[in-house]
């Protein structure tokens, strides 16, 4: 029997280029702010937008924009969101539904990297909200997490008509008021002042207008699941 030789190929595929971690900074608010989907308080306008949202998987730049801005009180993390949206698009209205699977903003907040529990907060543009309290990615759905229910506040506005998919839209903002002692367990019962979080914002986007539904993030997600939080962003309390 002649010599066996095998031949070995290894295929190379296009590695995602990991864009760098990025750094925030969430000032105090200056004034009260009232959750109305309005960014008219001073308190949003001395916060600096972020718009570091990136594609899912592909890390490119969304199709339509979306802005973030944070800021916090004695008794809130606020969080507003700006997303331009040609195709104002939701599926349910009920607490904790599947919102994902239409429009909607995410938010991840992790507080305490040396602590497994982290927070999901999601919004519809028709103020349907989700709100999960997660322990590690790996110990369930969020059927398992789901259950928990905060006091948080929210409120939309649309430039447009929803569900009309004939028409073009404009967009929608979303107003994020979250209890900061729901959060206790992780960031204490002292000041946020110092203290520094890892977070995620997120956008889904699903659109007649778009050949594929998008997915785009501040944080970086080359395997499509956000709930890796190696990659997510820091805001920093000031």
């Amino acid at each position: 029997m002649g010599n066996v030789v095998a031949l070995i190929v290894f295929l190379s595929v296009p590695a995602v280029d990991m864009a760098p971690v990025l750094h925030f900074e969430c000032l105090r608010a200056t004034e009260a702010v009232v959750v109305d989907g309005k960014a008219e308080e001073a308190a949003w306008k001395d916060a600096k937008p972020i718009t570091e949202f990136r594609l899912w998987t592909t890390l490119g730049e969304p199709t339509e924009r979306t802005t973030v801005r944070f800021c916090y009180d004695d008794v809130f993390l606020y969080a507003f969101y700006e997303c331009d949206d040609k195709d104002l698009y939701t599926l349910y209205q009920a607490r904790d539904a599947r919102i994902w699977e239409s429009d909607c903003i995410e938010l991840f907040l992790w507080p305490d990297e040396g602590n497994a529990i982290y927070y999901e907060f999601e919004v519809a543009p028709n103020n349907a909200v989700f709100d999960a309290r997660m322990v590690n990615t790996g110990s369930g759905g969020y059927q398992r997490w789901a259950q928990w229910n905060c006091e948080v506040r929210t409120a939309t506005q649309l430039e447009g008509t929803l569900n009309q998919w004939r028409d073009r839209d404009e967009g929608y903002t979303v107003e994020v008021a979250i209890p900061l002692g729901a959060l206790c367990e992780t960031i204490g019962e002292g000041g946020l002042e110092g203290q520094t979080w890892r977070f995620a914002a997120v956008r889904a986007d699903l659109s007649v207008t778009l050949r594929a539904a998008e997915r785009s993030s501040t944080a970086n997600v080359p395997e499509g699941d956000v709930h890796r939080k190696d990659g997510y962003f820091t805001l920093t309390f000031k």
